[in-house]
Parts: structure tokens; C-alpha cells; sequence
């Protein structure tokens, strides 16, 4: 299941976020994860049979270097929570048919950052050479139905990757989630006496 819900304008928005996430190939994982950063390059034809490649990062969001977790913005089901919008978790151009898209559960949080970016001629020789120029990198490889979808194959990678490798912290938390359903009501909270003002 994925790790990353987000929620849209309409209809045709999800419907084009959920074709990006199931046509995604994801041709290299790489061979040795880093904690806290998982590097990628990923591409995708353009409407001009062009290929527009985009080598980049996600790197656990952090504060004074302490990784930064949300364990949940929404739980499942509501819609009216506020969630992040995608322009604030992405550092790079959004395409038309994304934008308003809202992040409202992310687990870890982590901000892509694009830092290089080119053009390619064709479809095929690209992908030949993209795979070439990367295969012996520890960097992971990911095709993109279409170039415009790049950030929802990444999610879909980040999605994978914690699925095949849990994050130890992560972990921890679930272990310790199993709370009562009224673990927020005051039922069962000490008395007054109890706490420290």
C-alpha cells in the first residue's frame, strides 16, 4: 500500500495520478540506499517524441538535522483536512494538469529536489543511453509514462523503496500505535494533581 495519499481538484486528476503511478517502470533501484536520501533519475517522453530526463534527490525532511516524520496529516477517509500542496513538496516546475494536487499523508516526508536536467532526442536510443549513463551508479532508474509525471514515479520508487526496506524508526512508531481509541479523550488521563503545570 502506498506510503503517499494525496487528494484533487476533480475526477480526471486522480484518474491521471493513479495511470502515472501504475505505468511507471522502475528500471534500477539502487544497489545501496543512504539514509535519509534516495538519488534518481527519471524520464519521460514528450508529446514531440522527445525525452526530458531529470536527475535528483528526496531527502527526508529534517530540523537541526533530526529526520522529521508525519506519521499522518489525514487518517483515511477525511476530506476535510488541509494537506500539503504539491508546489510546496516538490522544488521544481509543476505541470498544468498537477497543480492543486495536495500531499494528505506522506510517511517520512521527504521534499524532491531536482539539480540537473536535459533533453534528449528520440524515445528508444534515449532510454538506451539514460540506462548506459547510469547503470553503474548507485542511483535509481525510473521511466515515466509521459515526462509531466515525473513526480508521481518517484513516489511510486519512495513508495517501493519503503515497502522492501522499512525505515527503523518508522517501525518503531507503528509498534507503539496500537493506543486505545480514546487515547485523546481525558477519560483515562491523571488527575489534575498528577501533571506538571
Amino acid at each position: 500500500m502506498p506510503k503517499i495519499k494525496v487528494r484533487t481538484k476533480d475526477q480526471k486528476i486522480y484518474e491521471k495520478v493513479v495511470e502515472a503511478y501504475e505505468q511507471t517502470i522502475i528500471i534500477q533501484k539502487q544497489a545501496q540506499l543512504t539514509y535519509g536520501r534516495w538519488d534518481f533519475v527519471v524520464f519521460g517522453q514528450t508529446d514531440n517524441k522527445e525525452t526530458i530526463f531529470r536527475e535528483g534527490y528526496a531527502e527526508q525532511a529534517s530540523i537541526k538535522r533530526v529526520p522529521l516524520y508525519i506519521a499522518s496529516l489525514a487518517q483515511s477517509g477525511l476530506t476535510n483536512v488541509n494537506g500539503i500542496p504539491i508546489e510546496e513538496f516538490i522544488e521544481e516546475d509543476i505541470p498544468e494538469k498537477y497543480r492543486g494536487l495536495e500531499i494528505i499523508h506522506v510517511d517520512p516526508l521527504r521534499p524532491l529536489t531536482i539539480h540537473k536536467m536535459g533533453t534528449l532526442p528520440g524515445t528508444k536510443k534515449a532510454l538506451n543511453r539514460i540506462s548506459k549513463d547510469y547503470e553503474e551508479l548507485n542511483i535509481a532508474i525510473i521511466q515515466a509514462p509521459h515526462e509531466t509525471d515525473w513526480m508521481i514515479a518517484v513516489m511510486k520508487y519512495l513508495s517501493e523503496c519503503d515497502q522492501a526496506f522499512p525505515d527503523p524508526v518508522q517501525e518503531a512508531f507503528k509498534l507503539h500505535s496500537s493506543l486505545p481509541g480514546d487515547f485523546l479523550s481525558l477519560i483515562n488521563s491523571r488527575s489534575a494533581s498528577d501533571r506538571l503545570n
